[in-house]
């Protein structure tokens, strides 16, 4: 049996992740825009750091698009539970 009070403790979590979200994002971003050189191409000092940095920053996407998924779900969830 859920109580309000533990929809109201998802949606206050929901909506804290929100700047995480959005930081990791901007975090991702400005990784991209360090490596660029002056034909705006990335460059890479060898593979190894290509692939590393490939497997982080692919994480760092999947998980924010899957948090976003996730906290606009409960946001949803929440409204329709107030409003009904």
């Amino acid at each position: 049996m859920f109580y309000m009070e533990d929809d109201e403790i998802a949606l206050m979590f929901a909506l804290l992740i929100i700047p995480a979200i959005i930081w990791l994002q901007i975090w991702v971003k400005k990784r991209r825009e360090n490596r660029r050189n002056e034909l705006g191409e990335e460059e890479f000092e060898n593979t190894a750091r290509a692939f590393l940095s490939i497997l982080i920053e692919g994480t760092a996407v999947i998980g924010g698009l899957i948090m976003i998924i996730v906290s606009s779900g409960v946001v949803i969830k929440y409204i329709i539970k107030f409003y009904t």
